[in-house]
């Protein structure tokens, strides 16, 4: 009977010493979360010379806030409500923004020209390589040329 009571005592320190660890790790996931985050708001801030936790409607606000949210969303692990969060915004306004900021970048030569400056500067300070986008119009270019070279060669062939 002794050992039944001793071993419910080391099974409930047991525990508890998890649910320490647990928080602890929780407790550290979220604090480099939260540098993440202010890592790219300096960024942000730094390019735009705008604070994103400003609550305005102006544009350069607005813009500065797709940036924030695109690159946070992007390059952290931060979902849209502690991205919303942190700059005291909902999370539905951080899935718009970042839903805008996509059609924004494509059309948008200056805001693309801020997002661009924002991301180089936060991966500079973070001392990583950029990830190279894609231009998916000049792909598309090149394979339109491709083929049509390849019609072409089909087309020529066949009067041989």
């Amino acid at each position: 009977m002794y050992t039944n009571l001793e071993n419910t005592q080391i099974k409930e320190v047991l525990l508890n010493d998890i649910d320490q660890l647990i928080n602890a790790k929780k407790t550290e996931i979220k604090y480099i979360k939260e540098q993440q985050l202010k890592s790219i708001l300096e960024s942000v801030l730094r390019v735009t010379n705008v604070d994103v936790t400003e609550r305005s409607n102006r544009t350069e606000v607005a813009d500065a806030v797709k940036v924030f949210s695109f690159i946070a969303r992007e390059h952290t692990n931060n979902n849209f409500k502690e991205i919303g969060e942190f700059i005291n915004r909902d999370h539905s306004t951080i899935v718009i923004a970042c839903n805008r900021y996509s059609d924004l970048y494509k059309t948008d030569t200056e805001f693309r020209y801020k997002a661009d400056r924002c991301l180089s500067k936060f991966f500079a300070e973070e001392g990583e390589e950029q990830p190279k986008e894609v231009d998916i119009e000049s792909i598309n270019q090149d394979l339109s040329v491709i083929t049509s070279h390849y019609v072409k060669l089909k087309t020529t062939s066949k009067d041989f």
